[in-house]
């Protein structure tokens, strides 16, 4: 294994520590994300100032019914072009098998973008009387739906991640922020609409989609033939197991990102739109605040998969305690910043309409610094043998979440519902945590 690391090339050959290298990746990612972050404050703030509470509840139901579709229908090709792609990287003959392993991937992602397509055409007007969408509207969200849904971008950002490149990564993440901010200041000077403000959003998931594929075929121009796409075949019996992997990945992260598209849908339809546009507000800053949750998430899944490929399970051990600390120390200062900076963000950004919405952003964010502090549990699960445990414990999660959701609807309205995603955190942190070990215990 020694001489593998040594003849390694550049791009795997690294002498920083398994935890090093997640932090060097994730100050990349962060680095992005922050500077979009900067940026989304300001798009957000004339987004929910120009429309106001309920009209941004509307656009917040058309984008949240979009992403829910796409949760449906979209593979999550990135995890298999890491978790098999990793033993890929060295030799020519490798190479290849990494090439058609991307075919078969993005041959995956084009069959998820049509069914979704689909679906989007009956599900759109299936929910426009439920929201009170007229039929300008439900063409606009449908249209909306279709954009993201055609956005295809999984599987370079598989290749970008487990080729080390987070820095290309940064570049594509980029342009969303860029094209929202650009796009919501010309909508703003000239027709400040909920249809124009859908059409930037639109725009700017092209864009990153087209970044995305540009980057990766400028880096990875060897594995990025269009001839792959003919030998996807030969992925499926190169990459045992891959078939089992890619069900239940999919399923597992349908589960656990339904929960939350779901959460703001049920709040808008039994609530109301201004209910939805303050539990969207909320959403939207937890995520600005705890983005450091999904970035480290991100960059442990890569390493966590190189970790255990390239150096066994007992550097995978060494790298599970130490991320371990360091995450929960992470997720409790997240907690504390979201405290003391929470009211005056929703306040300076968005006036004091949206006020009540401080504290669905306080359980928001604690329930996304609950789930940072085990971040690194279902990518440990999901880099050996113990994807169908995590599938298993995903469906739990979801249940659960649903009954705990409504139970809190029908008490505290939006925040019931907010407080659901913070219990249901908590029970994930414990029982993903408890099958992580396992796995490692059994090797």
């Amino acid at each position: 294994m020694a001489e593998d690391a040594a003849t390694a090339p550049d791009k795997t050959k690294d002498k920083k520590t398994g935890i090093r290298r997640i932090l060097t990746n994730t100050g990349w990612l962060l680095g992005g994300k922050g500077f979009g972050g900067v940026l989304s404050l300001f798009y957000l703030a004339i987004l929910t100032r120009s429309l106001g509470v309920t009209v941004f509840g509307q656009f917040a139901l058309i984008t949240g019914a979009a992403q829910a579709i796409v949760l449906i229908v979209s593979f999550q090709t990135w995890q298999v072009v890491v978790r098999y792609g990793a033993g890929y990287l060295e030799g020519a003959v490798n190479r290849q098998k990494f090439g058609r392993l991307v075919g078969l991937c993005t041959l995956l992602d084009m069959a998820g973008a049509a069914v979704g397509c689909i679906i989007a055409f009956f599900g759109i007007r299936w929910l426009a009387p439920l929201f009170g969408w007229g039929p300008e509207l439900a063409q606009s969200a449908l249209f909306f739906a279709l954009a993201v849904l055609l956005s295809i971008k999984s599987t370079p950002t598989g290749i970008l991640r487990v080729e080390n490149r987070f820095d290309l990564t940064v570049y594509a993440e980029s342009i969303v922020p860029m094209v929202r901010l650009i796009g919501t200041v010309i909508v703003w000077l000239t027709d400040p609409s909920l249809v124009n403000f859908l059409i930037v959003w639109a725009l700017s998931e092209v864009c990153t989609a087209i970044g995305y594929w540009m980057f990766a075929m400028w880096h990875s121009r060897d594995i990025m033939s269009p001839r792959n796409l003919f030998r996807a075949r030969f992925a499926l019996r190169e990459n045992k197991g891959i078939g089992e992997f890619l069900m239940i990945t999919n399923l597992g992260s349908t589960l656990a990102g339904l929960s939350q598209n779901m959460a703001l849908l049920i709040v808008g339809y039994f609530v109301g739109p201004a209910a939805a546009g303050l539990f969207r507000l909320a959403s939207q800053l937890s995520v600005a605040m705890t983005k450091i949750s999904v970035l480290l998430s991100r960059a442990i899944f890569a390493e966590v998969n190189l970790v255990r490929s390239q150096q066994g399970i007992g550097a995978m051990k060494k790298l599970f305690r130490q991320t371990s600390r360091m995450l929960f120390i992470t997720g409790g200062a997240v907690i504390l910043l979201v405290l003391i900076l929470g009211k005056p963000a929703i306040y300076f950004m968005s006036g004091s309409e949206f006020l009540p919405a401080y504290p669905l952003l306080v359980l928001l964010a604690t329930a996304a610094s609950i789930d940072l502090a085990g971040a690194i549990y279902e990518p440990t699960l999901l880099s050996g043998s113990g994807a169908r445990t995590a599938l298993k414990l995903q469906a739990i999660l979801a249940a659960l979440f649903i009954i705990l959701m409504f139970t809190g609807l029908e008490l505290y309205g939006a925040t019931g519902a907010a407080g659901a995603m913070v219990v249901t955190a908590i029970i994930r942190l414990l029982i993903f945590g408890r099958a992580a070990r396992r796995s490692l215990k059994h090797g």
